[in-house]
Order: C-alpha cells, then sequence, then structure tokens
C-alpha cells in the first residue's frame, strides 16, 4: 500500500516536473537566451530528480518493512540512502561541471527545487479552498 502510495506521487512529481522544464527553459530564453545546453541540463537534473525520488522511495519501503519486523528503524540505512542520493547529485552537477559546453551547471540544480515548488503551491491551493473560520 505505501509502495503504491510514493509510486502515484513520484509519477505525478514527474509530471508537473516536465511543465516546470517547459516553464524554466522559457525562462531561461529571456534570461540567457535559447540554448540547447540548458535544455540536456534541464533533462538530466530531471532524471536525477527521478533516481532520487526512487532512491527515497525504496528507502522508505524498507524503513517500513524494517519496523514491522523489528519495531524500529535503521538510521544506518537512511543514512546510506541519503548519501547514495547526495551523490547522484554530485556526480551529474560534477558532471556538468566537466561538460559545461554541453550541460548547464544551473539548469541540472534546478529541477531538485521542483517538489519543494509543487508542495508549497499544492499547500497554497489547497488552503485556499479551506474555510475560514470566523472571529
Amino acid at each position: 500500500m505505501p509502495s503504491d502510495i510514493l509510486r502515484q506521487e513520484i509519477r505525478s512529481l514527474a509530471k508537473r516536473a516536465v511543465l516546470l522544464d517547459l516553464a524554466a527553459y522559457l525562462i531561461s530564453i529571456i534570461v540567457i537566451g535559447a540554448t540547447v545546453p540548458f535544455a540536456l541540463g534541464l533533462l538530466l537534473g530531471t532524471a536525477v530528480l527521478l533516481v532520487t525520488l526512487l532512491l527515497l522511495k525504496i528507502s522508505v519501503t524498507r524503513m517500513a518493512e524494517d519496523a514491522k519486523r523489528t519495531g524500529v528503524t535503521s538510521q544506518r540505512r537512511y543514512l546510506l540512502f541519503y548519501a547514495l542520493r547526495l551523490a547522484v547529485f554530485g556526480l551529474a552537477f560534477g558532471a556538468s561541471l566537466l561538460l559545461r559546453r554541453y550541460l548547464h551547471p544551473v539548469a541540472v540544480a534546478v529541477p531538485m527545487l521542483y517538489p519543494r515548488l509543487i508542495y508549497t503551491a499544492g499547500a497554497i491551493v489547497s488552503g485556499s479552498h479551506s474555510p475560514r473560520k470566523k472571529r
């Protein structure tokens, strides 16, 4: 059950990430002009975002299984997966720094902000539909 919820959440984030990629590219056209490295950087950054989200899903699922089986979650496993997610991003960002001619480093980093933007916007939108308390 939690695995299905996480899978649906990743799909939802992936769809919104594509829209945010388009918006970021349109903004970049205004700021730096139409460049292929920026578009490729956004694609790599979005792929890294999805990989890190899949790693997060795996770690959450395993920690839930550990909690069911033993009653405690493994702090070591959490830190291992956190370090792995950070390493994936670090490798992609490092590659973009080395291959600046083909990948724009800022564009690789931008998609890592998408979950914060998506969840914040979702909270604002859902909060605007809730009834206000009367004093």
